[in-house]
């Protein structure tokens, strides 16, 4: 009869111990900074960070609807876990050159989606053809960033990656909107 009584003592000592462990690292992760993850993204040669709190989803390519009026680099829309999002060819819409001569007359096919997070309040699937993986923030120290980057982030091995982040996208693409401004015929000059 002692032995489940010492078993039960022991089951709560080690109970009580996980128990002042998880208290004790929960008061230090409020006490220390949020550190960001990143994953690594490509798409036409151009390699960034995204913060993994952007980011929602990696998805394989869907059906795309195309959506008249807009702007070259919005591939179209589709339908993901019953929300419309707009794809969009980030490196086209911020203007940046296809590294590497990736490019072309023919848009490239990308091989996976990267769906923003809700938070963000942009509704957009990015164009991915390659996910070199996760990275953490211990590695990586401040570099400078090349325009239109607003910081950059330097790796063990000396290679610099621009940060893309949902607040970047939000600056340059969304205030002229996914649509085209509306054509309208130039004005008459030749009315009496």
């Amino acid at each position: 009869m002692a032995a489940p009584v010492e078993h039960s003592a022991q089951r709560s000592h080690g109970l009580s111990a996980f128990q002042a462990d998880l208290a004790r690292r929960l008061a230090a992760a409020v006490r220390e900074p949020v550190r960001p993850g990143w994953m690594a993204l490509s798409w036409r040669g151009v390699e960034v960070l995204l913060p993994l709190t952007d980011a929602s989803e990696i998805v394989s390519p869907l059906p795309v609807q195309p959506l008249p009026h807009t702007r070259p680099w919005v591939r179209g829309v589709a339908g993901v876990r019953g929300a419309v999002v707009a794809l969009i060819d980030w490196v086209e819409a911020l203007g940046l050159p296809p590294a590497g001569g990736v490019g072309g007359p023919h848009w490239p096919v990308p091989t996976h989606w990267l769906i923003l997070a809700p938070a963000t309040g942009l509704p957009l699937a990015l164009c991915v053809d390659r996910l070199p993986g996760l990275r953490g923030p211990a590695p990586l120290t401040p570099a400078a960033a090349p325009d239109p980057w607003r910081s950059a982030w330097r790796d063990a091995d000396g290679r610099v990656y621009p940060q893309m982040d949902a607040a970047l996208i939000r600056d340059r693409i969304a205030p002229g909107g996914l649509h085209q401004p509306a054509w309208a015929p130039p004005p008459r000059t030749d009315h009496v």
